[in-house]
């Protein structure tokens, strides 16, 4: 099971996918509002934003990327993973 902060019910500070661990970190130094690598296993949220723009940076993005990444999926369709990430958070948000 994934364990959440505590500031957010939707971002936690690891995760498994398909037997893999992924950490998730917090910098005040990253430009964008988030990264994925795949060589570390790590996603990195911009620190300092609020709780709904933290959980959209990990939900609309990054936790995507990370799922194609498991997947075997390396070349990422940006819009396919706008559109994919805005439904799972919706999902998630039970909109």
């Amino acid at each position: 099971m994934a364990k959440a902060r505590e500031e957010s019910t939707l971002v936690p500070t690891q995760f498994r996918l398909a037997g893999m661990d992924w950490r998730v970190v917090f910098s005040e130094t990253l430009s964008d509002l988030g990264q994925c690598d795949n060589d570390t296993n790590t996603i990195t949220i911009r620190q300092g934003m609020s709780k709904q723009q933290t959980e959209q940076a990990f939900c609309h993005d990054e936790l995507v990327h990370a799922i194609y990444f498991t997947m075997g999926m390396d070349d990422h369709d940006e819009k396919m993973v706008e559109g994919f990430s805005q439904l799972l958070y919706q999902y998630l948000r039970g909109a």
